[in-house]
């Protein structure tokens, strides 16, 4: 039976006040792992545009209105990143899964269709963890988005990875929200990263 406009327009507000409640979660998910990692905040990656006033723009893509459906949160352990050992953590929020991958097939050739994305029940709301450790001596100003990340593949592989001659490692993690339900589940979550990254990432000097 086709839903009325009055139904379809309370899914609608019902939807804003999800996801209003989503976002204050996440947010605060992402806090608490900087802080029992020990690490700041220091950048936010968006993955799509922001409209800022060119929202009725052609070029604008309506998930440029939605910047928590795919976003990055950049901290760091407040050391030099020219250092060896210091260490940037990075926090992907994948909201859906099925926007992830059609977005990687389209390239940024085209805005993804929830339409064609995979259904519902098969698809995932994800936190991406990863640390990216510098592992030789660097000169002059260094930077992590400038001169770090950029020597290391992106999307980043799930386990470890060592760029010997980008002088980094990097060890992530793919983790299903569905683990991440209360706080202790959270803190039990997050320390087994550690103790995986921290066995990953171990190593003598630099490279």
């Amino acid at each position: 039976m086709t839903q009325s406009l009055p139904d379809a327009l309370a899914d609608v507000r019902r939807a804003y006040r999800l996801l209003w409640s989503y976002q204050k979660r996440v947010l605060n998910i992402v806090a608490m792992i900087r802080e029992q990692l020990g690490f700041v905040p220091h950048h936010i990656e968006y993955q799509f545009s922001r409209p800022g006033q060119r929202m009725e723009s052609p070029e604008t893509w309506m998930w440029d209105a939605l910047p928590f459906s795919l976003i990055g949160f950049d901290a760091t352990n407040q050391g030099d990143p020219k250092a060896i050992g210091a260490r940037l953590l990075y926090i992907e929020v994948v909201s859906d899964t099925g926007l992830m991958i059609e977005k990687d097939r389209g390239g940024g050739d085209w805005e993804p269709n929830p339409l064609v994305f995979s259904p519902l029940e098969e698809s995932r709301s994800e936190l991406l963890l990863y640390l990216v450790e510098n592992r030789r001596n660097r000169r002059g100003d260094v930077s992590w988005r400038n001169n770090i990340m950029p020597e290391v593949e992106w999307p980043l592989a799930d386990g470890g990875h060592d760029y010997k001659t980008a002088g980094v490692r990097t060890y992530g993690e793919r983790i299903d929200l569905v683990e991440l339900g209360d706080p202790v589940a959270l803190s039990n979550r997050v320390e087994l990263f550690r103790i995986n990254a921290d066995r990953e990432l171990a190593g003598d000097g630099a490279v």
